[in-house]
């Protein structure tokens, strides 16, 4: 199972959307009637605010005045449950959702727990469209009913604690292992369109993934091309730049990758030659002859625990950048500068859980990740050197945790 969640400032259209979904069912509402509508909902929710409008915000209303939470299990863990089922998961994850307290990471008051429970929200069962896989939308309340503000400090961070605990207890597979398995699926479907197309075309690569399930977005730019595109999959979207290895789905790099594919459709390119491979540390060096202009390649294999292994390609510059630009100065006493080094480097290849995962380990204090991503016109050396200093203020100790 895995879950996310935000704060919204488009509340009144978030419920309708769950309500008002086609084959959409309510299964709870709390402190709620039942037979309302989204609007009443909305209205009765912004009622409780204005309420308490003298303690929350200092007499301003809310902008983010909604939590939205999407739990999805997967096929085969809710395969042949009845409504009961999905409304004793729904209480379930509110429980566990509440009884996270992240002010120690955050060092604020205002971090402590939430209190859905006490607070208004409905719970509603939507189905994928294509594939028919059910999950739950629940739309609550940012005031509970004694006018305290729910936390949104790592709301996303608590949904996904939330959902692995409730998978621990359950013998559910983990959801940062799910997400991985799909990256990988997505990713082998790309490469196998791919190797199918005898030219790379973006109309048909976007067929193709509609045909076998997948919604896809691209990004296009005011004369067509396409500058950025993502993959959705269920009810979790994927950004190209974590496909694939070392970003090589991207649209900079997509049309590359089917060449190589295809080294008999290839125009224009320089044939390689003399190319060899030297192994060591882990690092495998790619040496090209001097008529090769494509960029050495430096691959990295990094465990972030016993169960989790992540393959990162890059270019032997921005490695360069990254090995000079880690630093100690400001880290935990005990970490190592390897650490840094690898929670950049999995930065630079998109797996943005497992940097803060690896960045946890080192003994640091994390850092907000809100927004993280590369830009559409950076290279991979400024690219690097982003990862890097965030790699750094990621891995910084956190203050009053040091004597």
């Amino acid at each position: 199972m895995i879950a996310k969640a935000s704060t919204i400032s488009h509340g009144a259209n978030a419920i309708r959307y769950s309500v008002n979904k086609e084959r959409a069912d309510l299964v709870k509402a709390n402190l709620l009637p039942n037979d309302i509508s989204p609007e009443a909902v909305y209205g009765r929710m912004m009622l409780v605010q204005k309420m308490f409008a003298d303690r929350i915000n200092k007499g301003r209303p809310l902008g983010r005045n909604v939590i939205r939470i999407e739990i999805s299990p997967s096929e085969e863990e809710s395969r042949g449950w009845a409504m009961d089922d999905w409304a004793r998961l729904a209480d379930e994850f509110i429980r566990v959702f509440d009884s996270i307290d992240f002010s120690h990471k955050t060092g604020r008051t205002t971090s402590k727990r939430t209190n859905l429970k006490g607070s208004q929200y409905i719970v509603a069962l939507h189905r994928d469209a294509k594939s028919g896989i059910l999950h739950l939308h629940i739309d609550a309340n940012r005031v509970d009913m004694d006018g305290n503000v729910n936390a949104s400090q790592k709301i996303g961070e608590r949904a996904v604690m939330a959902a692995n605990i409730i998978n621990e207890r359950r013998g559910w597979v983990q959801s940062e292992n799910i997400g991985t398995r799909h990256r990988q699926e997505i990713s082998d479907c790309c490469m196998e369109i791919l190797r199918s197309m005898k030219k790379f075309d973006w109309k048909q690569y976007e067929a193709e993934l509609e045909r076998r399930g997948y919604k896809v977005h691209l990004q296009e730019n005011d004369d067509g091309g396409v500058y950025g595109y993502s993959i959705k999959r269920g009810n979790s979207i994927y950004k190209s730049s974590v496909l694939g290895v070392g970003r090589n789905l991207t649209p900079s790099k997509i049309e590359a990758t089917w060449a190589k594919v295809h080294p008999q459709g290839r125009k224009s390119e320089p044939v390689k030659s003399d190319l060899r491979q030297i192994r060591t540390a882990g690092t495998v060096h790619v040496l090209q002859s001097a008529n090769t202009p494509n960029p050495v390649f430096k691959h990295y294999d990094i465990t972030t625990d016993e169960y989790h292994r992540y393959r990162v390609e890059i270019p032997e510059a921005a490695d360069n950048i990254i090995r000079q630009e880690c630093s100690l100065e400001e880290a935990h006493p005990l970490a190592k500068i390897e650490e840094i080094q690898h929670t950049a480097l999995l930065l630079f290849a998109g797996y943005l859980d497992a940097a803060t995962s690896m960045a946890a380990s080192s003994g640091g204090g994390g850092s907000d990740t809100g927004g993280w991503g590369r830009d559409k016109d950076e290279d991979d050396r400024e690219w690097a050197r982003r990862c890097a200093r965030m790699a750094n203020r990621m891995c910084k100790r956190r203050k009053g945790l040091h004597r």
